[in-house]
């Protein structure tokens, strides 16, 4: 049976270029819009965004000066941008009337205020286009709160031409909600550039460390994000206590903040150095100064990993990374990474000791992720991905676009 999506626009010849309308609060964020760029150079792009970016960290007002081959549109909100699922536009009908999109891009889980009201708008100013979905959500939620969803993913389901999701969990959740196989597609939302996240000489690497305090000569071992339980971060801060590598010392380096940072200063002790959190066009020169990065999320009843950008982030910059087990973890590495069971602090010790004590393993997986990043993760990758999704909701392209998680290297 054809999705609502589908009977739209469907199979219809349209002239070029293709207008695309997105919406989303990711951004607000200007180091996210890399795959505006790259959509930008293949279609007339208009993306919708929330105008209170001081609500996201790091952050800076949007505005279509700033934008290079697309439209970035900032509206007026009532509720909160983030955690991205509390908010509505205020004003909208002139961003939607006087566009006259082929496709409809919406970026949000489907049962938040901005996607109903995506949803709404879509039926009432641009009824012919097709409509995209993109979710992270890879969980059913616990309690009366997942069947209260259900509701919400047949709507999206049956109003969508195609399906974009983060990981293969998120895939499997549409799927149990009804969605058809072929319409679904798995894809980072965000891209990364391969050029600014890149290797650097040793030289550079010394001088890096020197700047962010840590030893030049130390075997140094890397994290950045929340400090929250469910990032593991604790788990790493006990393993790398017990790591004696030959000939150097070990030092820990962790960027971030959050509510554990007390609780990580007390156990590390003095090989352990925290740095504030960064915006990702500053983050590089942290990977480059790694000898080893490590991403030891944990899955809770309400949440796994649901891809890890920081950790595809160090592999652009040829730094080897150690991944637990959780969520899409072990598909962002496929095989040029090493894995260790989520919450196994012995296993990951052991896997830091083997990556200390062999230099040539640390140069081949840091080799093979910078590949891997750049062929999977790169801004042109997602947004070629993302455009062939569309197209397949428009009935213009047959091909599926490559799935990360399928790609094993």
């Amino acid at each position: 049976m054809a999705s609502e999506g589908q009977a739209g626009r469907g199979a219809a010849v349209r002239p070029d270029p293709l207008r695309i309308l997105l919406v989303s609060h990711t951004y607000v964020t200007p180091e996210n819009r890399g795959k505006l760029g790259e959509m930008g150079r293949h279609a007339r792009l208009r993306a919708l965004v929330p105008e209170r970016g001081e609500d996201i960290a790091g952050s800076q007002r949007p505005g279509a000066a700033e934008a290079r081959g697309y439209e970035l549109v900032s509206l007026p909100v009532a509720g909160r941008t983030l955690p991205g699922t509390r908010w509505i536009f205020t004003r909208w009908r002139d961003a939607w009337a006087g566009f006259d999109p082929h496709a409809v891009v919406l970026e949000q889980e489907v049962w938040s205020l901005a996607m109903l009201q995506g949803l709404a708008c879509r039926r009432r100013y641009a009824p012919r286009a097709s409509l995209t979905l993109y979710a992270w959500e890879s969980l059913e939620r616990p309690g009366w709160r997942g069947p209260a969803t259900r509701p919400f993913y047949r709507h999206a389901i049956r109003a969508a031409s195609s399906i974009m999701v983060g990981n293969r969990d998120t895939r499997a959740l549409f799927l149990r909600h009804g969605a058809e196989p072929s319409r679904l597609f798995v894809t980072p939302q965000v891209g990364l550039d391969p050029r600014a996240l890149a290797p650097v000489t040793p030289e550079e690497r010394r001088r890096h460390r020197r700047s962010l305090g840590l030893d030049a000569d130390a075997f140094v071992v890397g994290f950045a994000g929340r400090f929250v339980p469910e990032k593991g971060v604790a788990d790493l801060v006990e393993a790398a206590g017990a790591l004696r590598p030959r000939g150097s010392r070990a030092q820990l380096a962790l960027l971030g903040a959050g509510p554990l940072e007390a609780v990580l200063r007390a156990r590390a002790g003095r090989d352990l150095t925290i740095l504030p959190p960064r915006p990702r066009d500053q983050i590089a020169p942290f990977y480059q100064s790694l000898d080893a990065f490590v991403l030891p999320s944990r899955t809770t009843p309400t949440w796994k990993e649901q891809f890890g950008m920081v950790a595809a982030e160090a592999m652009a910059c040829g730094v080897p990374v150690l991944g637990s087990s959780s969520g899409a973890i072990p598909d962002l590495l496929g095989r040029t990474g090493l894995l260790f069971p989520e919450g196994d602090v012995r296993a990951l010790a052991a896997a830091l000791d083997r990556l200390a004590g062999d230099p040539v393993l640390r140069t081949d997986l840091g080799a093979a992720g910078r590949r891997r990043s750049a062929r999977l993760f790169s801004h042109e990758a997602v947004a070629a991905t993302t455009l062939r999704a569309i197209e397949i909701g428009l009935g213009e392209a047959r091909d599926r676009p490559v799935a990360y998680c399928d790609v094993v290297d």
